[in-house]
């Protein structure tokens, strides 16, 4: 499924003006409630962006989140966003610290993500392993995993753990100059979401999630 991703308003504007039908390919939508104007936090979800079921983050800051947000402040948003999101997104990292929400986030029907950035390499099998295994005991429903791609061994490490059999599901992407080619690969192999953004490009390897969704249309099997 293709996730496009609303970091800033100008994501939200683009909505409004792309046909309807332009749409087709995109399953969901993410909204970066760390980075978007408070403005359009307020009145989420708007009339635009439906019917996309949601996903709601509020990036950790050691992990791309913009603004520098104290936890209180992400867990709040967090919070406030169970009354429309279908799914939220908390850091690994902060998953224990947030082991309230994300209890509540169950009791109410919410997928619950857990995600790992690593925007400097990527980490060993092993190391990855060790993810999922914490992920699991702390409530994941899906593990997303995102990591800077060095050479083809390390979108080979992705490979192989995307295909492995886990204590819960993961989706795993690349970011860098092979990050865009890592994400139709890797989805080949099941990763179960893909990321793209709506509006302006945020990390390197990023794809834009319209193109993205006929580009997958076009590879994988239906």
């Amino acid at each position: 499924m293709v996730v496009g991703t609303l970091h800033e308003a100008s994501g939200i504007r683009s909505l409004s003006k792309i046909n309807r039908s332009k749409m087709l390919g995109i399953d969901l939508l993410e909204a970066r409630l760390d980075s978007l104007p408070a403005k359009f936090i307020d009145s989420l979800p708007l009339s635009s962006l439906q019917p996309f079921p949601m996903i709601a983050t509020a990036r950790h800051p050691a992990e791309g989140g913009a603004g520098d947000l104290f936890p209180t402040k992400r867990r709040d948003l967090l919070e406030r966003s169970l009354n429309w999101a279908s799914a939220i997104d908390v850091e690994l990292r902060s998953a224990r610290a947030f082991a309230p929400l994300i209890a509540t986030a169950h009791q109410n029907g919410r997928t619950v993500i857990l995600s790992h950035h690593n925007f400097s390499s990527t980490p060993t099998l092993a190391a990855m392993n060790e993810l999922a295994r914490r992920a699991s005991d702390l409530g994941a429903d899906l593990l997303k995993v995102a990591t800077f791609l060095r050479g083809p061994a390390d979108l080979g490490r992705l490979i192989e753990f995307q295909s492995a059999k886990l204590q819960v599901p993961v989706t795993c992407m690349g970011m860098g100059p092979a990050g865009r080619f890592s994400r139709i690969v890797l989805s080949g192999f099941g990763a179960p979401l893909c990321y793209g953004w709506l509006g302006k490009q945020q990390v390197p390897g990023q794809w834009p999630a319209l193109k993205l969704a006929g580009v997958l249309s076009e590879v994988l099997p239906v």
